[in-house]
């Protein structure tokens, strides 16, 4: 059980990247790796598009918040793309779709630690410019991108926010704040107002 838990113990969203370049068979290792993941239905709703043409490359990253400024020497990004119907849909409103995807990139960030590579996946970027670069369809959601690379030693690039975070121990919730045993049974605040609003009018 502990050589299960080393890639999930090891793995950190690090942001400090080497350019050097991924070769074809790792990447594709770790594209299998998210492939294997489950599902609901064994519907394998995740459409993944790996990304290592440099022009593409740029043309994705331009497409990048500035907070990601970090992910410029990334030789790899992998969109995850999928939608709603590819995958199971309950009847009170859950869609499994973007579970099942989350599912994959679990697999492939665990993968790619076990690899030596930085796998961190980012909402930040802005999807109606990505679309047309990679080619997806209007009705598909681009999920996340998921910057690929080796680990650099070199934090200069980052900002200082940023080396604090690459160096910080790991910080985690105390077990006992998202696990209770039989009940709900949690102290979490309550939502901001606007939400709460939302809630009580889907109720």
């Amino acid at each position: 059980m502990e050589e299960i838990l080393k890639p999930i113990e090891t793995r950190r969203a690090r942001r400090a990247l080497s350019d050097r370049p991924i070769d074809r068979e790792t990447a594709s290792t770790l594209l299998r790796a998210a492939h294997l993941a489950p599902s609901c239905g064994n519907n394998q709703p995740w459409r993944l598009v790996a990304v290592d043409d440099p022009k593409t490359l740029a043309a994705v990253k331009d497409t990048l918040t500035r907070g990601n400024y970090w992910a410029a020497p990334a030789p790899l990004i992998v969109a995850v793309a999928s939608r709603a119907d590819l995958d199971c849909r309950i009847p009170d409103g859950r869609e499994y779709y973007l579970f099942g995807c989350g599912w994959a990139v679990m697999n492939l960030m665990l993968q790619a630690t076990e690899a030596g590579l930085i796998a961190h996946p980012i909402a930040g970027f802005r999807q109606l410019e990505v679309k047309p670069v990679l080619g997806v369809p209007d009705d598909y959601t681009v999920i996340a991108l998921v910057i690929v690379g080796y680990p650099s030693d070199d934090l200069s690039n980052l900002s200082e926010k940023h080396r604090e975070e690459e160096t910080s121990a790991r910080v985690r919730r105390l077990l006992d704040e998202v696990v209770s045993w039989n009940r709900f049974d949690f102290e979490d605040p309550e939502p901001p107002a606007t939400e709460r609003s939302t809630s009580k009018e889907e109720k």
